[in-house]
């Protein structure tokens, strides 16, 4: 998780996002996994 703090600065993540990159990094996925993701969602909008 310290990776990511790292990268992202506290005051632009919520709680909420803090748990669901948790969770994600729980079931295997890569922090490159999940940003991937975000930015494939934000494309299709």
């Amino acid at each position: 998780m310290s990776e990511i703090k790292d990268q992202l600065p506290n005051e632009q993540l919520d709680q909420e996002w803090l748990e669901l990159i948790q969770e994600a990094k729980q079931i295997g996925l890569s922090f490159n996994d999940i940003s991937q993701f975000l930015q494939g969602a934000a494309s299709t909008k």
